[in-house]
């Protein structure tokens, strides 16, 4: 592959297909969860940000396609990082016209280029009873899925009249887009048509956002869709899912999460092979010849590519160098710093979480931080190894505290270890924080680092009851999911500058030189107007502005 000398690649979204292999690192997990992808039945990946699940989602779409011709199973991956723009609709059935669309969309695509079909299938033309080739068809869906996702900037466009121009008709009339039964109708004739015995349905971004509306929606979407014809497959984060009250998790779905546990014997070993596919033979013997600081690197993630390569780019200087004081200093910085300002900065932008957001991180920080490392010292000091990273809540605990330690763990600061486990005869669910925010508050986070993976032990850790005293002002939170305008955010964050983006400084100093300084002039630009930054052309300029645009939907998304 060509490797990318301005840093790693951070987003799966940033990588072309022909690139994935080169870049895939398979563990036995990811083995048993793309085995599950590729199943029969529903299933839901579970993970925080940056853990892998749109690599494994794309990795399943490209093995099924791979062996499509033998197996005639057709996956389809559909992404809906764009449903925070339909928010301000007030037709909310919109929003459940877009997904279906949205799939219809996919759906054809992949059809038309892995089943040689191009206009002489009628079934897409006879369910949606407007006189089109199938052609239009497919430019219809794309004109109608854009008029959506664009009405937060036309807001003068009279949006029923622009459908009904497109369709001939008012949308509710198109039973394609509204009725389920039509949908999987649809669903069979083309598997029956085409010789294909199952379409799989990969959803990515199905829930990147605080919109429980739209959750909702999705997941009751997701149960209908069920048939013999059609499997559905999504990736969700942990504690901000909403999955309604006709979504059932298991019994809809099988959950898979994707966790890698820093006790394997192969943990080093395969974060390693991560690192080492992205860069070239020389900037990995860099790493590689200062094995310990690389290890230390490698553990603070607690097994998040993303956080690894992050704050391995920050302690190599773009790279270059890998020493025991830049790790160091790295860990203080990156996991004390970068890692919390990520966190609240969620509650700048959904501001009627904010509290939420402020009370989990006082409580990690001056409650279960503080008693880890007390634990931790103790025994030290006693020179008894056993040492912890585990907290544990009473499963009746106040809700506020739940969605809190919820919030925690959609950013990666905590992961849910063990649910349900038995205390003294009581329930309660068992965290894990993250490696390298325990290490930050070190003053040599790399000796630790040694000392608490060689004593690890899950059977230590501290235990907050149902009415702990830790638990302090938590009455004054409020559990609402209708606590923030979604519609205010969205125009709010428009304004922000580009310099609140998660890319380097290299691509933002490229983007402000062709005249994009808010979030706004990338959302409304495109690849041809980046080209008028001096020296980039056609490849680099798609390369940049897809990583910019997919940044912003993830900024957007919180």
């Amino acid at each position: 592959m060509n490797y990318d000398i301005n840093g790693f690649i951070y987003r799966t979204e940033d990588i072309k297909d022909e690139e994935l292999s080169d870049i895939y690192v398979e563990s036995e997990l990811d083995k048993q969860n793309v085995k599950g992808l590729m199943s029969q039945e529903p299933v839901l990946l579970v993970g925080s940000r940056g853990t892998g699940k749109t690599m494994l989602l794309r990795i399943t779409e490209k093995k099924l396609d791979d062996s499509f011709k033998e197996n005639k199973v057709l996956a389809v991956m559909v992404s809906f990082n764009k449903a925070m723009f339909l928010e301000s609709l007030d037709d909310r059935n919109y929003f459940r016209q877009w997904m279906l669309s949205k799939i219809l969309f996919a759906l054809k695509r992949k059809v038309v280029r892995l089943c040689n079909v191009v206009n002489d299938l009628g079934i897409f033309q006879s369910y949606f009873n407007i006189q089109l080739p199938d052609d239009d068809i497919t430019k219809k869906l794309e004109r109608f899925n854009a008029l959506l996702e664009n009405s937060w900037t036309s807001k003068k466009v009279d949006l029923a009249q622009e459908i009904e121009k497109l369709f001939g008709k008012n949308v509710q009339y198109l039973g394609i887009l509204n009725e389920m039964d039509y949908f999987k109708a649809l669903i069979e004739d083309i598997c029956r048509t085409l010789g294909i015995k199952k379409i799989i349905l990969l959803f990515d971004e199905a829930c990147h956002n605080f919109i429980p509306f739209q959750q909702r929606e999705f997941f009751t979407l997701f149960r209908d869709l069920r048939s013999p014809y059609i499997s559905c497959k999504a990736a969700v984060y942990p504690g901000i899912t909403s999955y309604g009250s006709t979504f059932q998790k298991f019994h809809d779905a099988r959950v898979v999460r994707i966790e890698r546990d820093l006790t394997d014997p192969d943990y080093i070993a395969l974060m390693r092979d991560i690192v080492k596919n992205q860069v070239d033979g020389h900037v990995y013997r860099i790493f590689e010849s200062n094995g310990e600081n690389f290890n230390t690197l490698i553990y603070a993630s607690s097994g998040n590519p993303r956080l690894l390569l992050k704050s391995l780019y920050m302690a190599s200087n773009g790279l270059k160098s890998l020493n025991l004081q830049n790790v160091n200093s790295t860990i203080k910085s990156f996991f004390r710093i970068d890692i919390w300002n990520d966190h609240t900065k969620l509650g700048e932008i959904y501001k009627g979480h904010k509290l939420f957001i402020d009370w989990g991180r006082e409580f990690l920080e001056n409650k279960v931080l503080i008693e880890t490392s007390n634990k931790n010292m103790s025994r030290n000091d006693k020179g008894v190894k056993q040492q912890t990273i585990f907290f544990a809540i009473h499963r009746d605990a106040p809700e506020a505290v739940k969605t809190s330690i919820r919030i925690l763990e959609y950013s990666g600061i905590v992961q849910l270890h063990t649910e349900g486990t038995k205390v003294g005869g009581k329930i309660f669910d068992r965290y894990q924080i993250n490696l390298g925010v325990v290490l930050a508050d070190e003053q040599t986070p790399s000796a630790r680092c040694k000392e608490i993976i060689t004593g690890l032990s899950v059977k230590l850790y501290s235990e907050y009851g149902m009415n702990s005293p830790s638990y302090e002002k938590i009455d004054e939170l409020i559990v609402s999911e209708d606590i923030t305008n979604f519609s205010d955010i969205l125009q709010d964050i428009m304004k922000q500058s580009i310099d609140s983006l998660d890319i380097t400084s290299f691509q933002r100093d490229t983007i402000k030189q062709a005249g994009f300084r808010t979030i706004e002039d990338i959302l409304g630009g495109t690849e041809e107007d980046l080209q008028r930054a001096f020296g980039i052309g056609k490849t680099k300029s798609r390369r940049i502005f897809n990583i910019a645009f997919n940044a912003t939907i993830e900024y957007i998304s919180g």
